[in-house]
C-alpha cells in the first residue's frame, strides 16, 4: 500500500482543524454556539440542549484529534478515515435535510453540504488514483 497523496493529507489536516474548532465552540461556549452562531431559541430546554451540543463537541474534538494524528503520523489510515468522514457527512445531511430539519437554516448544514462535496471529490480522486496505480 502506498502513502496517501498530499491532497489527502491536506484535507485531513483541514478537517482536523475544523473539527477541533467547532467542537471547542460546541463544548466550551456558554450557549454552545446554538444561539450566538445558529440563532436557535433554546427556551425551556436550555440545559438539555447545552448538554447535547456539548456532547457533539466532544465527538468533534475527538475526531479532529484523530484527523490530525492520521495526517501527521498514521498516514496509511488516511483513505479509510476519509470514508468514515463520508459516512458521517452523508448521515448529517440526512439529518439536516430529511429526518429532523431545524426550523431555519444553521451554518452546520451549509458546511455539511460543502464538506460532503469537497471530501467526496478528494475521496473519489484518491480511490481512482489507487486503482490506476494497481493496474499499472
Amino acid at each position: 500500500m502506498r502513502p496517501p497523496s498530499r491532497a489527502v493529507i491536506a484535507v485531513l489536516s483541514l478537517l482536523g482543524a475544523v473539527n477541533l474548532a467547532r467542537g471547542s465552540i460546541h463544548l466550551f461556549a456558554p450557549d454552545g454556539g446554538l444561539t450566538a452562531i445558529a440563532g436557535l431559541d433554546l427556551g425551556q430546554a436550555r440545559e438539555i440542549a447545552l448538554f447535547f451540543i456539548g456532547a457533539v463537541g466532544v465527538g468533534q474534538i475527538t475526531l479532529g484529534a484523530v484527523d490530525l494524528l492520521v495526517a501527521t503520523r498514521f498516514r496509511m489510515m488516511a483513505l479509510p478515515l476519509l470514508l468514515v468522514h463520508m459516512g458521517e457527512l452523508a448521515l448529517g445531511l440526512f439529518l439536516f435535510l430529511l429526518w429532523r430539519p431545524l426550523p431555519h437554516a444553521v451554518p452546520g448544514q451549509y458546511g455539511a453540504v460543502f464538506s460532503f462535496i469537497a471530501v467526496g471529490i478528494i475521496t473519489a480522486w484518491e480511490l481512482l488514483r489507487g486503482r490506476a496505480d494497481a493496474t499499472s
